[in-house]
């Protein structure tokens, strides 16, 4: 039923992806001649990540009530040296946002930009917002648990998220400092040279805005703090505990800050027009949970397993491994959403069957994902980026592309040493 709602107010491209996926399920269900009552069984494949897409912006809410967003633009107004400081600053501040706001931290940290970027000499400003904004965020969910490509990953393969954690935390930490080594020699090597002259810093007390910071900092461990507990306790799973805790800590925090009333309010009407809004994740998450779960039923995953496990033989473990990010992004230029191409390529790849281990292609999806939603044209990201500053997708991809070579490198390099 959410599918036949969201149809008629989606865009083309989706009403066809939703169109293949149904139509390939279906068929894959009916050749195996499965009973028609497990049809609509199979809808709910993804549902996981619709609830958790559409709670997890409610943590944002405390954001805007305690001004923390005026408390970044003072942070990023004030002692900072040169164009190479405002980016590392920039970049950090996405990531630490990025990693509890989820999406929201990119219009947070675009807005809080545009009217400091006009005191440097930034060749290209709207370049500058765009990548260091992008970037930052997409850093975070590689290891947050609020993250939705985690979340299908962790789902995907029964792996723990405590076991992925430091890895993935610490790739994250050097690809943001690979940004700022790739800043700098782009700026060295003449293509920013701008970037490399040193803006007059401001005389602002920085007392206040510290503090700001340091308290969401202090509310993020807090965070996974409660969801790690929470989820050795329960053992639900990190998807349903982040699911049902986001609303009731974002209005544990709003209370912290006095403006209980306020949350009620603004967690209200961002919540109903927000679901609104999610009609294409409604069609093409849907469709394509139906389309994974009537392949584990019609056993066409073990099929697809079998093309992929020849492929594995052919070229062996650590090449295989290698080429599954730039199977992900093919994927993603090809139109297929981020979250559903990692969905299906987990549904698809047995690590017990292909003798991967789990920890290590668990580590490959959600690093290939985050790939994808660097220079995905397609992916929600550069499309919320476009929105904002009407540049198009494919130009941010480019915009990207220096910075995602570096984290690339990264990836295959941390690939390939985990055992």
């Amino acid at each position: 039923m959410a599918i036949i709602v969201s149809l008629p107010v989606v865009g083309s491209a989706t009403r066809v992806l939703t169109a293949l996926f149904l139509g390939g399920g279906t068929y894959m269900l009916y050749w195996k001649n499965v009973p028609w009552p497990q049809y609509l069984g199979a809808f709910g494949e993804m549902a996981y990540l619709l609830a958790l897409i559409a709670v997890v912006p409610i943590l944002s809410t405390p954001v805007k009530l305690g001004g923390y967003g005026g408390a970044i633009q003072t942070a990023l107004r004030g002692r900072v040296s040169g164009v190479w400081g405002l980016n590392c600053l920039a970049t950090t501040l996405a990531f630490v946002c990025g990693s509890f706001m989820s999406l929201a931290a990119v219009p947070i940290m675009i807005a809080s930009l545009g009217p400091i970027v006009g005191s440097y000499p930034i060749r290209n400003p709207v370049r500058f917002m765009a990548v260091s904004a992008t970037y930052g965020y997409v850093l975070s969910i590689l290891w947050t648990p609020v993250s939705g490509v985690v979340g299908v990953v962790l789902h995907s393969l029964h792996v723990d998220w405590l076991s992925l954690f430091p890895i993935l935390f610490a790739l994250s930490v050097a690809a943001l400092c690979s940004n700022w080594a790739i800043f700098y020699l782009l700026g060295l090597f003449g293509r920013g040279r701008s970037a490399l002259i040193t803006a007059e810093p401001t005389q602002r007390d920085m007392a206040s805005p510290v503090l700001r910071l340091l308290q969401m900092l202090v509310v993020i461990v807090l965070l996974v703090i409660a969801i790690v507990f929470l989820e050795e306790w329960l053992r639900i799973g990190v998807v349903t505990v982040v699911t049902l805790v986001s609303i009731p800590f974002a209005l544990a925090w709003s209370v912290a800050l006095g403006q209980t009333e306020g949350f009620l309010k603004e967690a209200g009407s961002q919540l109903v027009p927000g679901l609104s809004r999610m009609s294409n994740q409604f069609a093409i998450f849907l469709s394509a949970g139906f389309f994974a779960k009537a392949m584990h039923q019609s056993g066409a995953d073990h099929a697809a397993n079998m093309m992929f496990l020849s492929l594995h033989d052919a070229v062996g473990t650590q090449l295989f491994l290698t080429l599954v990010p730039v199977m992900a992004l093919i994927a993603s230029f090809l139109g297929l959403h981020p979250l559903v191409a990692i969905a299906l390529l987990g549904e698809s790849l047995k690590p017990e069957i292909m003798g991967i281990n789990p920890i290590q292609l668990a580590i490959t999806l959600i690093g290939s994902s985050v790939l994808t939603y660097m220079l995905g044209p397609f992916s929600g990201t550069l499309g919320l980026v476009q929105s904002i500053n009407q540049v198009s997708t494919f130009r941010l991809s480019l915009w990207n592309a220096p910075y995602a070579a570096g984290y690339f490198a990264l990836l295959i390099m941390v690939i390939l040493n985990v055992t």
